[in-house]
């Protein structure tokens, strides 16, 4: 039923001339026309982002002006291309709300929501190199790698809100005259946690350097976990980028058989020797 829903949705768009020209143009960077019109977006973005940039610069104020209607241009060519992205995907409603779309939206958002063109500007430029993420396949890797760790990220995240908050209101009894309140008690601790050590607030007493030292511990065991975690994700995304020609699973590109149904990935249509399939 599901492959008779995707045959629907693809027959709809060939049977749409323009929809599916415009669908290669903007969404599949394998073609030729699709790279073409989206390096040029990328380029577009990259000199929008600089021209804005240059607008802050006190010797470039005579052509405030000029910057500015550059800026309003590239925002209306990226309002249309956002609309021609969601007419053209196979998917309008995946493609809204996934993080590419959001990124899209963003950068035409604050223009038409906010009511002074200054910090809507701003905030376009912002939100404008967002759009890059479409581009860089490191970053593709990156928040695939977070779309699979969500559950780990959520662990790690809530952990450490929860030491967080009993560390700040643990050393405002051990040293009450360091800190004024639990708050202030709360943002030494994710300091200490993370080991940036701004210095500000230092403990004196040996309960409190204890304390510090626990933290220091507890936040590079819980970070270096994280990290490890997304890096071992990517790793796996790098080497496991081939489909296996009969369970359809991701495989090693240097694989011979498939290492869950022992099929040949050589063509041949035996099974691994010695396999019970």
């Amino acid at each position: 039923m599901r492959m008779n829903r995707l045959s629907n949705r693809e027959q709809n768009i060939r049977s749409h001339p323009l929809r599916a020209r415009l669908n290669t143009w903007l969404f599949d960077l394998r073609s030729p026309a699709g790279r073409m019109v989206n390096m040029s977006l990328m380029f577009m973005i990259i000199a929008s982002v600089l021209l804005g940039m240059a607008g802050t610069v006190s010797s470039f104020q005579p052509w405030h002006r000029l910057f500015t209607a550059l800026e309003i241009f590239v925002t209306l060519v990226f309002m249309i291309e956002y609309a021609l992205r969601l007419y053209s995907a196979r998917h309008p409603w995946r493609y809204a709300l996934s993080i590419y779309g959001l990124a899209d939206l963003l950068a035409i958002l604050p223009l038409l929501l906010v009511g002074q063109p200054n910090t809507a500007m701003r905030l376009l430029r912002i939100f404008r190199m967002l759009k890059l993420f479409r581009y860089l396949r490191a970053l593709h890797l990156f928040v695939s790698s977070l779309r699979d760790v969500y559950e780990i990220m959520l662990v790690v995240t809530s952990s450490i809100l929860i030491i967080v908050l009993i560390a700040g209101n643990l050393i405002l009894v051990i040293e009450p005259d360091l800190v004024s309140n639990a708050f202030e008690g709360c943002w030494w601790a994710l300091v200490t946690m993370t080991t940036v050590g701004y210095g500000d607030i230092v403990p004196h007493s040996a309960g409190g350097q204890l304390l510090a030292s626990v933290l220091m511990i507890i936040g590079l065991t819980m970070f270096a976990m994280l990290t490890g975690t997304i890096s071992v994700k990517i790793a796996h995304t790098l080497s496991y980028h081939r489909d296996c020609k009969r369970c359809g699973r991701k495989i090693a590109q240097e694989f011979i058989y498939c290492p869950f149904c022992g099929y040949s990935q050589l063509g041949s249509k035996h099974e691994r020797p010695g396999s019970d399939a």
